[in-house]
């Protein structure tokens, strides 16, 4: 099987070994090493956030990354505490956070980090697995108390559903409702990869660039 996994040249052969098992996920794979800079990156990464391998490699993470929390400010910068060796049973908290795209477009994510081995750390300090997620419940409400005062969809821009099929509505209808990827994957007993395809396929044709706006064109016309 080919590697999913682009490993930096300096990594060991037994911890690229490692990275590479860990990249063979669905989810975005980053790792780095002590000087936090990025060491392995897969293709997942490269899907979600829409930077090729070649370009990240060897890069300080949070010139990628660009994490900030809720309230838009910044959790990821040169100055990051991750960098700090802890404990040998060490556990980071998953955490959600709002990440930017190579071109530029705002990201809702959930990031879990896996610390290696202490014995590992000064070549490879840690591992964030990422995903995309669906709309939290407090932003859904702001979307709708701000939508609440548009004014009524035409009967054309009602059209725009119409152009998506009965599988497609029902997965956005599950986006509107707070469920992530796997969620739905899970309640229409499909895999990932299939709903994956879908919410890209509704994001083209309602001309939309997010699974926000998307949820947020379906809630305007409810």
């Amino acid at each position: 099987m080919a590697d999913v996994t682009a490993v930096d040249r300096t990594v060991a052969e037994p911890l690229a070994e490692m990275l590479n098992m860990l990249g063979r996920t669905d989810d975005a794979m980053v790792a780095i090493d002590g000087e936090m800079r990025i060491i392995a990156w897969n293709d997942a990464a490269t899907r979600l956030l829409g930077y090729d391998s070649a370009d990240v490699l060897g890069r300080p993470c949070h010139e990628i990354l660009c994490w900030r929390d809720r309230c838009g400010d910044t959790i990821c910068d040169g100055q990051c505490p991750a960098s700090e060796v802890g404990e040998p049973d060490e556990i980071v908290p998953s955490k959600q956070i709002l990440g930017t795209s190579a071109t530029g477009k705002t990201l809702w994510l959930s990031a879990s980090t896996i610390i290696p081995p202490i014995e590992l750390r000064d070549q490879c300090r840690l591992v964030h697995l990422i995903r995309e997620v669906a709309l939290p419940p407090e932003l859904e409400r702001v979307i709708v108390e701000r939508l609440d005062g548009w004014i009524p969809a035409t009967a054309q821009d009602n059209g725009h559903l119409a152009v998506l099929t009965a599988r497609e509505r029902e997965v956005l209808q599950l986006l509107t409702e707070g469920l992530d990827g796997s969620a739905i994957a899970e309640t229409l007993f499909l895999s990932q990869a299939t709903v994956r395809n879908h919410i890209q396929h509704i994001l083209s044709k309602l001309n939309v660039h997010s699974r926000v706006e998307a949820v947020a064109f379906a809630l305007r016309r409810r």
